[in-house]
């Protein structure tokens, strides 16, 4: 390696140290390492969150997880149990459904079918609930993120004089 390779590398290095709290960066096993502090590994159908390598808890997708990363990254704890006990609450009642919905057409009592149906409506518009809630706590931790990127883009660029044609 030569001199120029050298300088290149050091300033490299120096630059990724200067800018790992924003970084997201993919792994080759499909896990992200986000803001120095985070990662995020899939595990079959769940994704595992580690913080400072202690195990924060599973959530049903990286976008969640992402999401609950960038809550407690803003220190927003409100909103990263907010992220964790919705996606918990929305897994639980998912697996209700499609187990009384499979217990349902098994059945060969017309009767019963009906009843299971019936009382999974209310299950449903439940999940539809938790969907909905779920992704406003997505929609806020991805506000906070561009809100993040914009105030540092803020502070580093040059301040505008106000000029006025008078």
């Amino acid at each position: 390696m030569n001199r120029k390779d050298r300088v290149l590398e050091r300033w490299v290095r120096k630059e990724l140290h200067n800018v790992a709290h924003n970084l997201i960066l993919r792994d080759d096993a499909g896990g992200y390492d986000l803001f120095g502090r985070y990662r995020i590994e899939p595990q079959g159908t769940v994704c595992v969150v580690y913080q400072d390598d202690m195990l924060i808890g599973e959530f049903t997708n990286t976008r969640v997880a992402v999401s609950w990363c960038v809550a407690s990254k803003y220190r927003r704890q409100d909103l990263a149990d907010n992220l964790l006990k919705t996606d918990r609450a929305l897994e639980n009642i998912s697996a209700d459904i499609d187990v009384r919905s499979r217990l349902a057409e098994r059945s060969r009592k017309p009767r019963f079918r009906e009843d299971v149906w019936n009382k999974l409506e209310t299950k449903i518009i439940r999940r539809r609930k938790l969907e909905n809630q779920l992704s406003k706590y997505v929609d806020w931790a991805k506000y906070l993120q561009q809100r993040g990127f914009q105030n540092e883009t803020a502070r580093t660029g040059r301040t505008t004089q106000n000029r006025t044609n008078r």
